[in-house]
């Protein structure tokens, strides 16, 4: 269902398509740099030009905005004054109910804190929690992997073998870990993108691999990618049985002593919940703020 340009949602409460350079501008003033985006321009370049963005308007006058399409409401915000969050979200899920393919589900994307309390209110239910952590690059001491274990730059020659091992990694109980599809042949995609889109010497250089040495398999794997023009883990996994030896500690220092040449920071994504942001902590990365994606089960799909 291709959505209009604008709808009347009640007596006061209106949506208007916006243009998108404008809705980019207000969404980086009135909603918190949750990604650590480092300039400006890299902020307001976040939207694709097919965006379904809108604006919010109470009694005629603009409040806010939000993509909203089928089955999808994202970037939601409302700007100073107005701040009556339920008045508004009461009537846009009413209009995305309406909208959507009852067949399929209806998820909300990058809700904040200070906003999930009203879409719990409404029937939403969470469905993950994530954040974007940032620290400095700096130098650490050298690091030392000791005779059992051996560290190799990962290569595309690595791919299969990665792929099973990312798959155990995030398998069972470390599920939190890993936010998409943890099947082989989804990890193998990941990582034939991941090495065709991260050429750079550096960032080859900052990427490790382990293996122990006396059964050849690969134990952990730290792949330092480039996203929006800093570094950013890709992914970081230790075997389960390899766990509590100090490795995703030495794989991350040696990333940032590595990157220290040419950048000034490096970001990571980690779910809620997951043990490795107790690990982001210690190291010195600072969080920023969760975002929950929420969806909405079928009994709460009316009023």
């Amino acid at each position: 269902m291709a959505l209009n340009s604008h709808y009347v949602l009640d007596n006061e409460i209106e949506i208007v398509k916006a243009d998108l350079k404008e809705f980019a501008i207000h969404y980086t003033i009135y909603r918190e740099n949750i990604f650590f985006r480092q300039s400006w321009e890299r902020r307001i370049s976040i939207f694709a030009e097919d965006a379904p963005c809108y604006w919010i308007t109470f009694k005629n006058r603009r409040i806010g905005g939000v993509c909203i399409e089928p089955n999808l409401l994202s970037s939601f915000f409302l700007e100073t004054p107005f701040q009556d969050i339920l008045r508004v979200l009461i009537p846009l899920k009413k209009f995305l109910i309406h909208c959507s393919d009852p067949s399929k589900p209806i998820e909300a994307f990058g809700i904040l804190p200070y906003e999930t309390e009203h879409f719990l209110r409404l029937g939403f239910l969470p469905s993950e929690s994530r954040r974007v952590m940032i620290r400095p690059t700096e130098i650490f001491e050298p690091q030392e992997w000791g005779e059992e274990f051996e560290a190799v730059a990962p290569g595309m020659d690595q791919i299969d073998r990665i792929a099973e091992m990312l798959h155990e990694s995030y398998s069972d109980i470390d599920r939190i870990g890993y936010p998409g599809d943890n099947t082989i042949d989804s990890q193998r995609t990941a990582l034939e993108y991941y090495f065709v889109h991260n050429q750079d010497e550096i960032l080859k250089s900052a990427s490790t691999i382990i293996y122990d040495k006396q059964h050849n398999n690969i134990v952990a794997v730290c792949l330092i990618s480039l996203w929006e023009d800093l570094p950013l883990v890709s992914n970081i996994a230790v075997m389960p049985q390899y766990r509590s030896r100090q490795l995703a500690t030495k794989l991350l220092k040696k990333a940032v002593t590595v990157l220290k040449e040419k950048y000034d920071v490096i970001r990571l994504f980690v779910t809620i919940g997951n043990s490795a942001e107790a690990l982001y902590y210690r190291l010195g990365f600072y969080p920023g703020l969760e975002q929950t994606t929420f969806h909405l089960p079928l009994r709460d799909r009316s009023f």
